[in-house]
């Protein structure tokens, strides 16, 4: 039996880090169980005490997802695991974006979608105990390092077409809440100049209407849940695929014993996709409305959406009784002060439900990245700090990268607590009439232990 340690390099202090289990590591382990039994592989799965795990696990692999804030952490371990000769496969958003990046002590870099490539590296690893350089060459999708040193990429892997063919994840090595998750799809057929998220996916693909309403099924019956939510980035992408889904799970008999929420462009919204919603039983909408100033939700989002369309949208939810909710993002390079605040009054106008507010940080694969690194705001060097790419930007201003060329840091932060002051005053008096209310005594507690935490580091 092959022992297997998962880390989930994540900043283990953190409410929203730690909210949901990492299904990314799911599929990963229900392809492997697949292919070669449930007794092939112990699995563990860790985001903090990595040191000690190692010594008490004593895995032969260790496999390390990470996206890009957290990469510095995927460093760190690797060394750990490496001082032990433990080979050390990482894969996630970000070395899939950035695969120069991988560290001498990292064995293998998985890109982009890993079902397939897991299955053929552990054959590998089953015939010779190793990964030897020579062997690794045929596997599609990844790199690593040649008996020389030098980096290798092998051809690139392309997506998978049919994803009802993938094993639905396997959620046991985690801890579920009655508030859990699925993803029905994967991809986005837009691409705003912040998202990493849709040119990670690259293509649009869907799961059948059926396989959905399966995992829904496996998650009633298996973990107890009372609330799904949706984490597509489009759930409504297909319109034909979303209304099957409300006519299965109306067939099943679901609907009203779970609640679900799910996100969406405010363009798809229109009153026949909100009635679908209403009949499946959505009760939240998130969607990323970004600005309330019209130039700069265009350099955002791009061409098609207006703030009309931003403002059309929450009142259409809210007048079929669903919450809508919304997140923000101010610090454009050329957004001035003046086009900042008319964000702040549009949210105050428009009725949102929750809602929160984001400083434009450059995450590698997307324009905003290639435009800071133009700027020498960001490198892909040894030198670069990945922890400077943290979305939560409360948590470190003074060395978050500012991408603003006309508002200066201090500006930036002062105009971002005053969203935050105003969030903070909005959402304590809205979360008690949302749907998620009975999640609000965990993540209260969660956020008190992330603030006792930091103030004690």
């Amino acid at each position: 039996m092959i022992k297997f340690l998962w880390i989930n390099a994540i900043d283990s202090a953190s409410e929203v880090e730690t909210r949901y289990p990492h299904l990314g590591i799911g599929y990963l382990v229900a392809s492997l169980k697949r292919s070669f039994g449930d007794d092939a592989f112990l699995f563990q799965v860790v985001s903090s005490d990595i040191e000690t795990a190692l010594d008490k696990f004593q895995p032969d692999i260790v496999g390390i997802s990470a996206v890009s804030q957290n990469y510095g952490r995927a460093i760190l371990y690797a060394a750990e695991a490496r001082r032990r000769e433990i080979p050390v496969l990482v894969g996630g958003v970000h070395i899939s974006f950035l695969p120069e990046t991988l560290s001498p002590d990292m064995t293998v870099g998985c890109m982009g979608e890993s079902e397939e490539t897991i299955i053929e590296l552990m054959r590998i690893y089953r015939e010779t105990q190793c990964f030897e350089p020579k062997k690794l060459a045929s596997v599609a999708g990844i790199i690593y390092h040649a008996e020389d040193g030098s980096l290798v990429t092998t051809k690139s892997r392309p997506p998978k077409m049919d994803l009802d063919s993938l094993a639905i994840p396997d959620r046991s090595l985690f801890k579920e809440s009655s508030h859990t998750y699925l993803f029905t799809s994967r991809g986005c057929p837009y691409r705003c100049s912040f998202c990493a998220s849709s040119r990670f996916w690259d293509t649009v693909r869907f799961f059948s209407a059926e396989r959905v309403i399966h995992e829904i099924e496996e998650l009633m019956k298996n973990s107890g849940v009372t609330f799904i939510s949706f984490f597509d980035d489009l759930f409504v992408a297909d319109k034909k695929r979303f209304h099957r889904i409300v006519e299965l799970l109306e067939q099943k008999k679901i609907i009203g014993k779970v609640k679900f929420s799910c996100s969406l462009r405010t363009n798809t919204i229109t009153e026949d996709v909100v009635a679908g919603l209403k009949r499946m039983g959505i009760v939240s909408v998130g969607m990323g409305l970004e600005s309330g100033n019209q130039r700069v939700l265009t350099w955002l989002k791009g061409a098609g959406i207006t703030v009309e369309h931003n403002r059309r949208a929450v009142t259409l939810l809210r007048a079929n009784g669903i919450m809508a909710n919304a997140s923000f993002v101010i610090g454009t390079p050329d957004e001035t002060k003046k086009e900042i605040l008319d964000t702040l009054h549009f949210i105050k106008s428009v009725g949102l439900g929750l809602f929160d507010v984001y400083v434009l940080t450059p995450f590698p694969g997307t324009p905003v990245w290639e435009s800071a690194k133009s700027r020498g705001l960001v490198s892909e060097g040894p030198e670069m700090d990945w922890s400077r790419l943290n979305v939560n930007f409360e948590v470190s201003p003074d060395k978050a990268i500012i991408l603003s060329e006309v508002l200066s840091r201090d500006e930036i932060v002062e105009l971002y607590e005053k969203f935050r002051r105003y969030r903070f005053l909005h959402n304590v008096a809205t979360i008690w009439r949302h749907p998620m209310l009975t999640d609000l005594p965990r993540y209260a507690f969660k956020l008190l232990r992330e603030k006792i935490l930091r103030a004690i580091r």
